[in-house]
């Protein structure tokens, strides 16, 4: 018999729900949630952008194969030329004036050498960098707001298991009042209505546990949905009391750690870079330039005739039309547009702060209260009980005072659980999501 006992125990432990901590779902949800994903692709793009604005650095190499076939006078004369198949025959005026068609293949390698385009070269590249740096902080903040998420879903799956709870106690307390009144009533001392009623009582307790049942199972799928894993069979932990908080050290902490501040300030930076670069196109521009051509008749690649040319220049556009100077203007326009956004950003990071804060505050009194209230409705159902068993008082007074710790109990708990998702609310508010990991 033991044994059997023993085997079944060991099945039952087989199919019990294995326990994912809150840090596991978070974790999850760094690995596989898919807003996380697109935003390193982004990350990756903007990677990308600033090997390419780094490339304008280098030179251009060009690679060319023309064909052609003239019998204009200059021209015709010149592929001769260029192919080395001049003679003295070629300078007869008739020839000159009327030349046959003559073809040309020319290969050509030429080279750009990039010296100093105005500065834009430069500004772009710091631009790009900027650029990166905010989208990297973009990207790091929708980690935060995944794990901010993850987080709240915990909570409310925490909430879900521990209404089960007490739920179940519920449901043991209504058999016990069942029980008592069919006792009570046996010896004379309750009425058959009592009975009744106490039956009625558990039939509401036991639909109570079911809704909080499936309640349970919805908000264990809703973690899974945001953290984008199956985690099959499984319970959540018990995220005990609610953490205690500093408000100002949270408000400092929001200036100097938001990821959405900190890429705007990045964002402002690569526009007054990109405003340089503007700049540049009413600016002097050096350069460098070379190539080596072949020339054959007959082919493509042929080397009949071959030579060089190497040189530098400078340039200069000047912009009587002020369109250059009008953009410039309007890019300085749109990095004060920008900086009045990121004064109104840190307002309003102050202001999430306070009203998570706010809520957080609520939300522990709220709990407090209900403690209080449950502590006291405990000892109004002892008292009934007492006054219930020597006829003191009927079932409806029992259960009235019954009901009022049932409700000081899901009070209770979701009190706590509104005060963790205020504490996770504060914590993503002011940038310190993370510190959850850790």
């Amino acid at each position: 018999m033991r044994a059997v006992l023993f085997l079944i125990f060991l099945v039952s432990l087989g199919f019990s729900g294995e326990v994912v901590t809150l840090r596991q779902a978070m974790e999850s949800a760094l690995q596989n949630s898919l807003e996380i994903k697109s935003s390193k692709r982004e990350v990756m793009a903007q990677e990308r952008e600033l090997k390419s604005a780094i490339g304008y650095y280098f030179p251009r190499i060009k690679v060319e194969e023309v064909y052609t076939r003239t019998d204009i006078p200059v021209y015709a004369f010149m592929a001769k030329l260029n192919q080395s198949r001049i003679t003295p025959f070629d300078f007869d005026p008739n020839k000159l004036n009327n030349p046959s068609a003559v073809n040309n293949f020319q290969t050509k390698f030429s080279i750009e050498v990039p010296i100093w385009m105005g500065g834009k070269t430069q500004a772009m590249v710091e631009a790009s960098r900027h650029s990166l740096s905010a989208t990297r902080l973009e990207a790091s903040k929708k980690e935060e707001e995944s794990l901010f998420k993850t987080y709240q879903a915990y909570a409310d799956a925490f909430v879900a298991k521990k209404m089960v709870e007490t739920a179940k106690t519920s449901l043991k307390e209504a058999e016990e009042h069942v029980r008592l009144a069919e006792s009570t009533y046996k010896v004379g001392i309750s009425l058959l209505a009592d009975v009744l009623r106490a039956k009625v009582y558990l039939s509401k307790a036991q639909e109570m546990l079911s809704t909080a049942q499936n309640n349970y199972q919805i908000a264990k799928r809703g973690l899974e949905l945001v953290t984008n894993t199956t985690f099959g069979d499984f319970d959540v932990e018990d995220l005990g009391q609610c953490p205690n908080v500093s408000l100002e050290e949270l408000k400092q902490k929001a200036l100097e750690e938001r990821k959405d501040i900190k890429a705007l300030q990045e964002n402002i930076k690569a526009m007054k870079s990109m405003q340089m670069a503007i700049l540049a196109d009413n600016l002097p521009q050096v350069y460098a330039f070379g190539s080596y051509e072949l020339n054959n008749k007959n082919s493509p690649f042929g080397s009949d005739g071959k030579g060089y040319m190497v040189g530098a220049g400078i340039s200069w556009t000047f912009d009587t039309g002020l369109s250059v100077y009008n953009r410039y203007l309007a890019q300085g326009e749109r990095i004060k547009a920008m900086e009045d956004r990121l004064k109104l950003l840190k307002d309003a990071a102050i202001f999430e702060v306070e009203k998570a804060y706010t809520n957080y505050l609520n939300s522990l009194q709220a709990y407090k209260s209900a403690q209080a209230r449950e502590e006291a409705s405990k000892e109004t159902v002892r008292v009934m009980e007492l006054r219930f068993r020597q006829g003191l008082v009927r079932m409806v007074d029992l259960l009235d005072a019954q009901t009022q710790l049932d409700m000081a109990r899901f009070e209770k708990v979701q009190a706590l659980g509104n005060c963790h998702k205020a504490y996770a609310e504060l914590l993503y508010s002011a940038g310190l999501i993370r510190e959850v990991l850790r």
